[in-house]
């Protein structure tokens, strides 16, 4: 029963731990009601409007430029960004600290731990009558611990986290190149809309005037139908004209206000000043302007980073497979008065690694490659890139410059003639009609020429951007007041020569580079080429060894063939030769064989011609076979004597 009750026990004790536990893993999304929802928008609402500042006066394209660096919501989101990631780089360099933890404890339980022993040379159980800890007692303890391989990562981290925020700065820059293009456009088009609205104001009841009185006319028989419809339909077309200029350029107040952190609405002025902001670069070639951009583009200085940060990856990626080697040491406290020692200090090492990180590292190297590739065609894309968009941003404030002296001298053109149709409508030379007409032309002429003064302005700000010009400077204090911001902003434009002399001499280090490129591919050229001619050299030094050989060879050949043929023909000649001596010794011998038979067979009585064989002849004997001596010597048969009698008798 002991067991079970102390299993009961237990549950009772863990139960509603447990219950807790289960009632909180079944949850439910909430969605946010309508008094949340309305207490939201009201919160909102009121910070947004904490963070307008009403403007006093007219503004300037400066001022514009200062508050949109100060007040504009985009930009603050861009360096709220950077903020977060220079406090990530603290936090990743704080994990490069060692660990010191410290604990503190109370154990408690309601029996002593009474232990009993074993003898063993009789192998009984000894009673249990010997504690060794007290019931309750208390434990201090504090622990430094270091992992050097932790320590190696973090601050592999570290550096990538810094790379980061200075990502992040870049884009910051590049938020604020295109906030300050857009205010200098908006601007200029606002003040175009401006000057059109006020002076169409002017004549809209003189135009109206102008076309009841000449309906009238025509009614009344004092001018012809013809004319009067003649002169309506060109304030109509004239009126078109100037509704479609205005409604190009309606919205660009409201642009502004919202790029300077006015609420929609705001009524504000504009200060219309005739700077025209001219680009302080354009005394600048084209190449110095892409040298200017390359140098100041943060899209490709946000590439490199990003190169920096998969290097160091590669560089962790490493690091992770050697085994980390963690020193601890501790300080603990206990106050059990069993202990002799109650107080005690410890430390040890020890080190641990996963084996499985060899095998993964292959892939993890491959993703990386593939990673750095990817950032490496990025980043001649980027190029590419920034080098198109500085030649079409030239070229586009080239045209604008171009069209703006025509709408100038269209503008003036007309300026004098209305003036000279003021001084005869003032000497009754011309009627009202004529006037307006000329005037509402002039209205036209000048709205047109604010659209060519505005398209100017975005091109040179379009220009600016592209070079990654920095309008503010790079370490301006945003919390300046908008009027010594303005004037830093004034002041940083205004500094043509020095960004010339910037943009030339950027120029001049990217031409030197070139040139140390260029000499450098021009000596490895004049190294392959010189490889090339040794190789080309010693092909043609071994094929004319080749064809010595051969020759030689073939040489040999034919005086040996030669000599064969030679050795042939005397071989032949001599056995030739052989012949006919063999064949003259045996006609020889044939004639002396004759002739010695003869002589032996001849008698004395018988003439000289009458010469016969008294035997028969010996068949004629083969070449080779015995000596004419021999073979001319007859047998000793008594015939042969006397045939030898009869012929020496004769003799």
């Amino acid at each position: 029963l002991r067991p079970m009750a102390r299993i009961r026990s237990a549950l009772r004790i863990f139960a509603v731990p447990a219950l807790l536990g289960i009632g909180g893993c079944a949850l439910k999304p909430i969605p946010l009601d309508e008094a949340e929802i309305v207490s939201l928008t009201q919160t909102n609402t009121f910070q947004l409007a904490s963070t307008i500042h009403p403007v006093h006066g007219a503004v300037s394209v400066y001022e514009a430029i200062a508050r949109a660096l100060k007040y504009n919501l985009d930009a603050q989101i861009e360096s709220s960004q950077a903020s977060l990631r220079g406090a990530e780089i603290r936090l990743a360099s704080a994990a490069m600290l060692p660990g010191l933890a410290t604990t503190a404890g109370y154990s408690s339980r309601n029996h002593d731990v009474v232990t009993s022993s074993l003898d063993l040379p009789t192998g009984l159980e000894l009673p249990a009558t010997s504690v060794s800890q007290d019931r309750a007692f208390n434990t201090h303890d504090v622990t430094f611990s270091w992992n050097i391989l932790d320590f190696a990562l973090s601050y592999v981290r570290a550096k990538q986290a810094a790379d980061l925020h200075l990502i992040a700065l870049e884009a910051r820059r590049k938020t604020i190149q295109r906030i300050v293009e857009d205010t200098r456009t908006a601007y200029w088009r606002a003040v175009s809309c401006d000057r059109l609205v006020r002076k169409l104001a002017k004549l809209e009841d003189r135009a109206r005037k102008a076309i009841r009185g000449t309906r009238a006319a025509a009614s009344g028989g004092a001018e012809s139908p013809m004319t009067a419809l003649t002169y309506e339909r060109e304030l109509v077309q004239i009126r078109q004209t100037t509704e479609r200029l205005q409604h190009e350029l309606n919205l660009a107040k409201s642009q502004l206000a919202a790029l300077i952190n006015l609420p929609p609405g705001t009524e504000f002025t504009l200060i219309e000043t005739s700077d025209r902001l001219e680009m302080p670069v354009l005394d600048m070639s084209a190449d110095e302007m892409v040298a200017e951009a390359i140098f100041n583009r943060s899209e490709i200085r946000e590439i490199a980073y990003r190169q920096r940060i998969t290097e160091r990856e590669a560089t962790a990626a490493i690091l992770e497979l050697l085994p980390s080697l963690r020193l601890n040491g501790s300080q603990s406290f206990n106050d059990d008065h069993f202990l002799l020692h109650n107080d005690w200090v410890g430390w040890g090492a020890s080190a641990a690694g996963n084996l499985i990180n060899v095998f993964q590292l292959p892939a993890r190297h491959a993703a990386i490659e593939a990673q750095n590739s990817l950032l490496t065609q990025k980043a001649l894309a980027v190029t590419m890139v920034v080098m198109t968009q500085v030649y079409v941003s030239r070229i586009r404030y080239r045209h604008f410059a171009e069209q703006l002296p025509t709408a100038r001298d269209y503008r003036d053109v007309q300026t004098r003639l209305v003036q000279q149709l003021r001084l005869e409508k003032s000497a009754d030379l011309i009627g009202e009609q004529t006037l307006i007409r000329e005037e509402m032309n002039l209205i036209v002429a000048e709205a047109q020429y604010d659209i060519a003064l505005g398209n100017l302005q975005n091109a040179s700000s379009n220009l600016m951007t592209s070079m990654g010009f920095d309008p503010q400077g790079r370490d301006v204090d945003l919390s300046l007041d908008i009027g010594t911001l303005a004037e830093h902003v004034k002041a940083n434009w205004s500094n043509h020569e020095a960004i010339s002399d910037r943009g030339r001499y950027l120029f001049e280090q990217e031409k030197a580079r070139q040139e140390v490129r260029r000499r450098q591919a021009e000596e490895e050229r004049r190294r392959k080429e010189h490889q090339q001619r040794l190789a080309d050299e010693a092909a043609r030094s071994k094929a004319e060894q080749v064809k010595l050989a051969k020759a030689e060879a073939h040489r040999v050949h034919s005086e040996a063939k030669l000599i064969q043929e030679t050795e042939a023909r005397q071989r032949r000649a001599e056995a030739q030769r052989l012949k006919q001596e063999a064949e003259s010794a045996r006609a020889e011998a044939r004639q002396a064989r004759r002739r010695g038979v003869a002589r032996k067979t001849l008698e004395p009585s018988t003439p000289a011609s009458q010469w016969q064989w008294v035997w028969p002849s010996d068949p004629e004997p083969e070449a080779g076979s015995r000596s004419l001596k021999d073979t001319s010597k007859p047998s000793r048969s008594r015939p042969a004597k006397k045939a030898e009698a009869v012929y020496s008798g004769t003799k």
